[in-house]
């Protein structure tokens, strides 16, 4: 029997992914070789090659373009992480300067560790949307009061969640006919 996407071990990663929320985040502040680490692992599950890790020269690129905060005596706190996490998600669809302006917003009307934990929520729920149904709709909203923003995060994350599907997708089919070609 031919196995499914929504059937396989990709979909699967995808379904149980968690985006660390703002208190599991470290609660210390972390070197660069720490933070790379931590970012690349905790988004794993939606890369689909090594292309898309979080290298030092990028950080150091987002410090010098000001869309993230210097480090302190060389280590990067918990904003400064949520803010990297945000951004290599958003970035595999909307240009640096886009994020930029995105996260400026979001840190305008909300505490950073609000609007931090929507996105992660969100994106999960983007996440489950568009692997769990071909009828996409917009999963049900999980802030308290919808905003103007609050739709806005809403439309990115199943932005990047359709994104992560077709590379997931891709990446699948590729799979299964390099297996059809080795039986």
């Amino acid at each position: 029997m031919e196995q499914t996407f929504r059937q396989s071990q990709l979909a699967e990663q995808l379904l149980q992914f968690h985006c660390p929320r703002w208190a599991e985040l470290p609660g210390i502040q972390l070197y660069m070789d720490q933070l790379t680490g931590y970012i690349n692992e905790a988004l794993a599950p939606l890369g689909v090659g090594s292309e898309n890790n979080l290298t030092k020269a990028m950080v150091n690129n987002y410090v010098k373009q000001q869309v993230i905060a210097r480090p302190q005596n060389k280590k990067y706190d918990r904003q400064q992480l949520a803010s990297l996490l945000v951004l290599c998600v958003m970035k595999q669809v909307f240009s640096i300067p886009e994020v930029d302006a995105i996260l400026r917003a979001g840190l305008a009307e909300y505490p950073p560790q609000v609007a931090y934990d929507y996105f992660c929520a969100e994106l999960e729920n983007a996440l489950r949307a568009v692997l769990e149904s071909d009828d996409i709709t917009q999963p049900p909203d999980t802030a308290s009061v919808p905003t103007e923003l609050s739709a806005m995060v809403r439309r990115i994350v199943l932005a990047c969640a359709g994104k992560v599907y077709v590379q997931k997708r891709l990446q699948f089919a590729a799979r299964q006919e390099q297996e059809t070609q080795t039986v």
